[in-house]
């Protein structure tokens, strides 16, 4: 038994395609519904029958790992057909086609317009998992997918918990919503969890109702609104982030982790791009400087970001190599306690709302400090030392500058010393 992988060349993208075969009597050849965009075949592997590392192609190690998703279940289906005797050409093509929901994707839609919000939500994560959204023009990322698999879970237990075992969308209604937002609170949600929440599940009715699976407007309505609010999350200044620089650190696991940590807060990277960059780090040069270059995970455009002094003495101390990438939890794990020998740790206040009640948590600072402190340390200095936001904005990936400015912790102070530097002001 073999299933292999082939890619089919065409003039407008390339298609992966399944060949299984069991013997001289049963071959399946059918398309998985994959694709890869012109210019990037060069990136197929034909002998291991997957995307080779590294590559242009945002999404492939989702596809990656669905084909080897595939082959896993096609080879146990048909161990179990051998074991029932029932081998056969057409049964074998039965079990590809069932494996991989081959069917036309408006007749797969069909399929599921039985008009029951959690079995919509099931497809719509399972289809957009390897095809292109209508909404961002590629598969979902494997950051917005658990994003979708939190909300959907959410709904789950908030069904549960009423009790209510058949949920359609023409059950959606104002008293659904509140009742929906006070489950949260209920379990000591937060507004924005509960808010990202509604956001995902008012998605995934606007496509059904797209694709006339109901005609419930309800979720058009002014009140079914995503609940936000702007929390105080800490930044580490120009100071701070020297005294990370310069503490004394034992392990080569921490000084991995802490350099990790600085590069982000030098480059504004989102933590899976700055993983993914250092799995494969690639740098350019222009007029005499060295850029980090690489597409985002998450929007998939393009970034340029220039080496700065403090990466470059990263690189020095490390004979001109990044460090290599660690998983995020450690990072998550391991900055608090670098941040704190480097004596990062006055009381800090964090403001927000938790079961539906104004909460003030108050610790030392560096039990707040995360990967995205990075990022936040980056846009906010950036900022403060006077570079235009759109500049900032240019590296970070923002793409409002509403979320931008909602994003950057810079004082009342510092915003208000910039307002009067503007001509208006003379």
């Amino acid at each position: 038994m073999k299933v292999n992988f082939k890619l089919r060349k065409g003039k407008k993208t390339n298609t992966i395609l399944i060949d299984f075969r069991l013997g001289r009597d049963n071959r399946v050849r059918c398309s998985t519904g994959m694709e890869i965009k012109i210019g990037s075949e060069k990136y197929w592997d034909s002998k291991k029958c997957k995307i080779k590392i590294p590559n242009d192609i945002s999404n492939y190690h989702i596809i990656n790992e669905q084909l080897r998703s595939y082959e896993s279940e096609i080879e146990e289906a048909v161990i179990k057909l051998k074991a029932d005797g029932r081998i056969s050409n057409k049964t074998c093509q039965k079990v590809v086609k069932q494996v991989l929901k081959i069917d036309d994707p408006k007749e797969q839609i069909d399929k599921n317009k039985s008009n029951i919000v959690l079995d919509y939500f099931d497809w719509f994560l399972g289809y957009y998992k390897i095809n292109n959204s209508s909404y961002t023009k590629k598969p979902l990322t494997r950051g917005t997918l658990k994003t979708y698999n939190n909300s959907r879970n959410y709904l789950e237990r908030f069904l549960k918990e009423k009790k209510i075992n058949t949920f359609k969308f023409e059950d959606i209604d104002q008293e659904f919503y509140n009742d929906f937002i006070n489950f949260g609170y209920q379990n000591n949600y937060t507004r924005n969890y509960i808010g990202t929440t509604i956001q995902k599940l008012k998605t995934i009715i606007a496509h059904a109702y797209e694709e006339n699976v109901h005609n419930n407007k309800e979720f058009k309505k002014r009140y079914f609104t995503k609940l936000e609010e702007d929390i105080n999350h800490p930044y580490l200044n120009d100071q701070e982030l020297i005294a990370l620089t310069n503490v004394e650190l034992i392990t080569p696991l921490e000084n991995k982790v802490r350099d990790i940590f600085l590069i982000g807060a030098n480059t504004g990277l989102r933590v899976g791009d700055l993983v993914s960059f250092l799995k494969s780090p690639k740098l350019i040069e222009m007029d005499g400087k060295e850029f980090i270059n690489l597409k985002q995970i998450k929007t998939g455009s393009e970034v340029l970001i220039p080496i700065n002094s403090k990466i470059q003495n990263i690189l020095n101390k490390r004979d001109g190599i990044f460090p290599a990438a660690v998983h995020q939890n450690i990072i998550n794990k391991l900055i608090k306690s670098i941040a704190k020998k480097a004596e990062i740790k006055e009381d800090f206040i964090v403001e927000k709302t938790v079961s539906g009640k104004k909460t003030k948590q108050i610790k030392p600072k560096h039990e707040f400090i995360s990967t995205h402190t990075a990022r936040r340390s980056f846009c906010t200095n950036a900022y403060n030392a006077g570079m235009p936001p759109y500049d900032i904005m240019v590296m970070s990936g923002h793409k409002s500058e509403k979320v931008f400015y909602n994003y950057i912790k810079a004082s009342l102070k510092s915003k208000a010393t910039k307002v009067a530097q503007h001509p208006f002001f003379d």
